[in-house]
């Protein structure tokens, strides 16, 4: 594909957002199935360019779903609805590409990179963390490539591995609560009763819990270790443009709820109609000269839209795990499976560390975490695991991030490995392995004295 030029591809992925849209405040079954044939004819002309591995394991998650799905007799049903489920995705997706080219433009973000980078050993981890988080969890996989150069030339590998960790801990746990990470999208799809209210304010405390988690992980095992870069840096003391900053984030979180509750959408809905403009005005307000407005309006445009057709392997795997979900749901019979965990799993507590323990493994061996919310909040319903639909939704939330630092496959350990240069398999087994299980512990402790608290 030619990235300068519109392809056919870029308008169907486009069409399938705005038909999308259109089908949250107009509810049409003929939306529901032309979205649906606009993804099959999408994936049909990018399934040559999806890397072999990908294409081989999401066919293989398709077939094995229809094949369930076909000894229920809903063969053609479960696959429309997997691929009109996967269109919030899709849209998710493109709202997040909005916004990673006025971030990398914006003065007053790497105002905050550069306060980030210059911080002492004594309060780096946090900080870092921290920042990562709060940015992050607005702006996604553009904050993390913003703070990235922290993690390059460092000659230190120990050191590396510390900064490592610390932006990933930040990173992931903002799945906990943020609308605009994909986990979030997910499991509000596989748990349908549950809003973004509903578990947002769980979320936000769960996630503090989580980063200082990784801290004290980091200051139990290293403290008698020292770094060989643990000097400060003698250049002058970054200008850090803390008001403007905030009013930057908060004044698109809360487009994004405003939209959310007086419009009565989705967070993927509201997220794709709020983005794109607010992008554009963003990207529009840092050229130089009233001359280009028009000019930087028109090419965030074609950036965005020309680079649609790369987000092909997501699409792929989405559709892959809705089909597969959906499909073996259909195949397990929900009483006898209510009356298994009752015999085999009767504390509802230790049903909680089992799904956690499970979800956790199924990432440690490379299972993207959208297949196993997607296949579990299928099968193991609220009402079939004893638990409120929140409780249920925190523990996958939390398990999202976490499931992430450890697999070779995620996007997180494959975009860490691209900044470090080591590969991800040793990020995801050696480096975060150890503080993973330190911070599920204290994630499962928190959840289970939460759902205590609130019964």
């Amino acid at each position: 594909m030619n990235p300068e030029r519109l392809t056919l591809s870029a308008w169907i992925f486009l069409s399938v957002c705005l038909i999308t849209i259109v089908d949250a405040f107009m509810p049409q079954m003929v939306f529901k199935l032309v979205s649906a044939g606009l993804i099959v004819v999408y994936l049909i002309l990018q399934i040559r360019k999806i890397p072999i591995k990908q294409e081989f394991a999401g066919l293989i998650l398709i077939l094995i779903g229809s094949l369930a799905a076909w000894q229920s007799g809903i063969w053609l049903n479960t696959l429309i609805d997997g691929l009109a489920r996967s269109r919030i995705f899709l849209l998710l997706f493109f709202a997040v590409a909005w916004l990673q080219f006025p971030v990398g433009d914006s003065p007053t973000l790497k105002s905050v990179r550069e306060a980030i980078l210059h911080q002492p050993p004594g309060r780096r981890f946090l900080v870092l963390s921290f920042g990562v988080h709060m940015l992050g969890a607005i702006l996604n996989v553009a904050a993390v490539s913003l703070l990235s150069p922290i993690l390059k030339a460092r000659s230190d590998p120990l050191l590396q591995r510390r900064l490592s960790l610390a932006v990933m801990h930040g990173f992931t746990s903002a799945s906990a609560w943020s609308p605009f990470y994909i986990g979030m999208i997910v499991v509000l799809v596989a748990i349908p009763n549950l809003s973004w209210l509903d578990v947002a304010l769980q979320g936000m405390a769960l996630a503090p819990i989580m980063i200082l988690g990784g801290w004290l992980f980091d200051r139990l095992r290293y403290r008698r270790k020292r770094s060989a870069d643990n000097t400060v840096t003698s250049q002058p003391k970054p200008e850090v443009r803390i008001g403007k900053t905030a009013l930057l984030l908060m004044s698109l979180i809360l487009l994004v709820f405003a939209t959310f509750k007086f419009a009565e959408v989705n967070v993927a809905v509201a997220l794709g109609m709020v983005c794109p403009p607010y992008a554009l005005i963003w990207y529009m307000t840092q050229g130089e000269r009233q001359a280009n407005k028009v000019e930087r309006f028109a090419a965030l445009c074609f950036r965005v839209v020309t680079g649609l057709p790369s987000l092909r392997n997501e699409t792929l795997m989405f559709v892959a795990a809705n089909v597969f979900g959906i499909g073996i749901a259909s195949a397990i019979p929900a009483e006898n499976l209510a009356d298994l965990l009752d015999f085999y799993v009767p504390v509802i507590d230790f049903r909680i560390v089992v799904l956690a323990t499970l979800f956790l493994g199924c990432g440690f061996i490379g299972l993207h975490p959208v297949v196993v919310v997607l296949t579990l909040g299928a099968i193991l319903t609220p009402e079939i695991m004893g638990l409120r639909d929140w409780v249920l939704g925190l523990v996958f939330l939390g398990c999202w991030g976490l499931s992430t630092m450890v697999s070779p496959y995620s996007g997180t350990t494959l975009f860490m490995s691209r900044f470090t240069g080591t590969p991800a398999h040793i990020i995801g087994w050696q480096w975060a392995s150890y503080s993973v299980l330190f911070n599920a512990a204290l994630m499962i402790a928190f959840i289970i004295a939460l759902r205590h608290v609130t019964l």
